[in-house]
């Protein structure tokens, strides 16, 4: 009967972490890019959807994630949520609604949107300074 009972709640919570709503880490130099199948590999650069089931897709530029949507893969409203990674602090990833973003050919990024994305106006604000280039929010860049 415990190890039935352990078998269970074993089962439970497997379940349950697998149909994580959270965003996962990007796997720089490992993960694949769900639309371009390219190497995610620019820790500046990169973007992650998380369906209302918990499924990942990541991306290594906001332009793939926009055209993924765009293109219909995933119907819009089974999206839980989109991120983004922070320019600022490579890695981290910021909720695409709450960000903000700097556009400018300068910046480079894998698939040519050159836009990055900042968690914070004042760290944007400092990157524009030295760069110049389009102030935009997610709702602007996603028209």
């Amino acid at each position: 009967m415990k190890q039935c009972t352990l078998i269970i709640i074993l089962l439970l919570t497997t379940l349950m972490i697998s149909c994580s709503k959270e965003p996962q880490p990007i796997n720089f130099g490992v993960d694949s890019c769900n639309h371009c199948l390219m190497k995610i590999s620019d820790e500046r650069y990169g973007a992650e959807l998380v369906t209302k089931k918990g499924k990942i897709y990541k991306f290594d530029d906001m332009y793939c994630m926009k055209a993924f949507i765009e293109n219909e893969t995933v119907n819009s409203e089974q999206i839980f949520s989109l991120w983004l990674v922070d320019f600022h602090q490579t890695k981290q990833l910021i909720e695409a609604d709450k960000s903000f973003l700097l556009a400018n050919p300068e910046l480079k990024s894998p698939m040519g949107s050159n836009t990055a994305a900042f968690s914070s106006i004042e760290n944007r604000q400092i990157q524009y300074n030295e760069h110049s280039g389009t102030l935009l929010l997610w709702q602007d860049y996603f028209k």
